[in-house]
């Protein structure tokens, strides 16, 4: 099997407003601090495994404004675009604000968040997702051929499995 990674799109991510990698067989991330090369692999890592560069799943994705403050009623998205084995797969994930006026309120209450899953543009129920995904690539294998700290992370005995 041949997975190979040809597009990547961020909008409204950390502090990325937008962005958008076309892939090349050899594609190298340059930047000064802070011009958002570990923003774009958290982004990668949440699209697949629901988690940032560190292994976390708790982090904040919400556009920052000048203040640190999130901006409010933004989606967030993350779409990639593969070859595997010549046939062409578009994943994309989209978390947004739930916004609800109570009974009797007529102003709005921020009441958390929905993540919304796509495959090829076919929405998904998260479960679906992830086994899709889990049949591309196994998160443990992703992390120990693109994280060089990930191995010694391990407990001795599954860095002696592996």
């Amino acid at each position: 099997m041949r997975l190979q990674l040809e597009k990547l799109r961020l909008v409204n991510f950390k502090r990325i407003r937008f962005m958008e990698v076309i892939f090349s067989m050899i594609t190298n991330i340059l930047g000064k601090n802070e011009a958002g090369k570990t923003s774009m692999m958290d982004a990668f890592l949440w699209l697949l495994f629901d988690k940032d560069s560190s292994g976390k799943s708790d982090f904040s994705i919400k556009t920052l404004d000048a203040n640190n403050q999130p901006y409010h009623r933004l989606e967030h998205e993350v779409s990639a675009w593969f070859d595997l084995d010549g046939q062409k797969i578009n994943l994309r994930k989209v978390l947004k604000e739930k916004w609800v006026t109570p009974r009797g309120q007529k102003d709005e209450i921020f009441d958390g968040h929905s993540k919304s899953y796509f495959w090829n543009e076919v929405p998904m129920k998260e479960s679906e997702y992830q086994a899709e995904v889990g049949k591309l690539i196994n998160e443990n294998l992703f992390r120990l051929i693109t994280d060089t700290t990930y191995f010694n992370s391990l407990k001795w005995e599954d860095r002696r499995n592996v």
